[in-house]
């Protein structure tokens, strides 16, 4: 990859499609981080009385939509490839509107189920923001997209849960699901007037069935697959302990919540800025030579985290953390980008999103099960060893993302 290639004038059409789906993206995911403080509570309003319960309906409720559209993604990005982003990312946008609004009529608990379910079955908005992003960029500046793209994702997730449960406590839970299927729409009406599908090849009709097996069977991707999942697997591994690491450090009881929720934010603007910075550097510099910096980076800063003897001490590490492996993300996903023909890129990040989602989703119960087995500082340890060698994976195999033609990458 040449300076020159990676200083190629961005058309202004490009320009204006990667900041509509950056728009698109954070819009989407802040709305979906407003309901996560108060499911609990919401399931305890339509019945679920007893704590224990209330607690496991909602995370169930919180787990279902991502698990869903982790398993669907490459449907839904395989039919991206045959009829086109925006008519795909229109109607995952409208199914939101609606089945938002609905959530704040539910009864019961299953009805919430219901809809929840739902919106992981007609979403994958997460890839198609990756694809959306990505086609009408120049080659050179994939990574420069994707990371734009992250960074929404992880902003989102700092700011959205705060602002949800603000808004739950002032206008109630109901309203607020009025609210976030609101930002659903604008995000629907910003894609409908602004976002320009790009055009396609004439050849492109006769390449859009290729078989997912001839994704898998594609040089790398396989391994890619595994770094994704091991990445988002260390990456979500924190959350689920943070409360119980902040109260040996010393953290009152009545500020643990409220403290928890600062240091997520902070750690989660950390690896935006992360993801930002490295998705740059990506248009002059080798990503997966990025990713192993990043890696090896991720690993001395994860351990510190188990001798912290100090909130202080640990809230520095957590930020170091996420300036080092938060990008970590979208370096991996800048290399798929690079890997896969453009003609079959949002089948692609459907797989590539179905992989991460996974690491995600059983991460928190190993964490749990390391804490309860072993010692709290284990997951540590663990995430800094899995850090170790997959940046040594990566040095041993290597991931050339110039692996397929110039034509069909481009």
């Amino acid at each position: 990859m040449t300076a020159n290639a990676a200083e190629e004038p961005l058309d202004p059409g490009a320009r204006r499609n990667l900041w509509v789906t950056v728009a698109m993206v954070f819009v989407v995911f802040t709305g979906f981080a407003f309901v996560l403080p108060f499911l609990p509570l919401y399931v305890k309003e339509l019945g679920v009385a007893d704590d224990e319960h209330a607690a496991l309906w909602a995370g169930v409720l919180i787990a279902v939509a991502p698990l869903l559209a982790g398993l669907l993604a490459p449907v839904w990005g395989r039919l991206a490839d045959r009829y086109g982003q925006k008519p795909m990312a229109v109607r995952a946008l409208a199914s939101y509107v609606v089945l938002l609004g609905l959530s704040a009529l539910v009864q019961d608990v299953w009805q919430l189920f219901a809809l929840r379910s739902g919106i992981g079955l007609f979403g994958g908005i997460g890839p198609l923001g990756l694809a959306m992003a990505t086609s009408s960029m120049p080659r050179a500046r994939t990574g420069q997209a994707v990371g734009r793209i992250q960074a929404a994702q992880i902003l989102a997730a700092a700011v959205g849960p705060l602002t949800g449960g603000l808004l739950a406590d002032t206008i109630g839970i109901r309203t607020t699901f009025w609210a976030t299927a609101a930002l659903a729409a604008v995000a629907l009406l910003l894609v409908l007037r602004f976002y320009e599908q790009p055009p396609r090849r004439e050849d492109d009709a006769s390449r859009q069935t290729a078989p997912f097996g001839a994704i898998l069977r594609l040089s790398g991707v396989p391994f890619l697959l595994l770094a994704l999942f091991l990445v988002n697997f260390v990456g979500r591994s924190f959350t689920p302990i943070l409360p119980l690491q902040l109260s040996r450090l010393g953290v009152a009881p009545a500020a643990l919540a409220t403290t928890t929720g600062l240091l997520i934010s902070i750690y989660s603007m950390a690896a935006a800025s992360s993801a930002t910075l490295l998705g740059r550097a990506a248009r002059t510099r080798a990503p997966e030579r990025l990713l192993v910096v990043s890696l090896a980076a991720g690993a001395l800063t994860t351990v510190p985290l188990a001798w912290a003897g100090s909130f202080q001490a640990f809230g520095a590490w957590a930020t170091l953390l996420g300036l080092a492996s938060g990008g970590a993300l979208t370096l991996c996903y800048t290399i798929g980008g690079l890997m896969v023909p453009a003609v079959h890129r949002t089948t692609a990040f459907g797989f590539f999103s179905a992989a991460a989602l996974a690491g995600g989703s059983v991460s928190p119960v190993l964490a749990g099960w390391f804490v309860k087995h072993w010692s709290l500082g284990g997951v540590y340890y663990t995430d800094a060893a899995l850090f170790v060698l997959l940046a040594f994976a990566l040095l041993a195999r290597g991931l050339d993302p110039r692996t397929p033609t110039e034509e069909g990458a481009t």
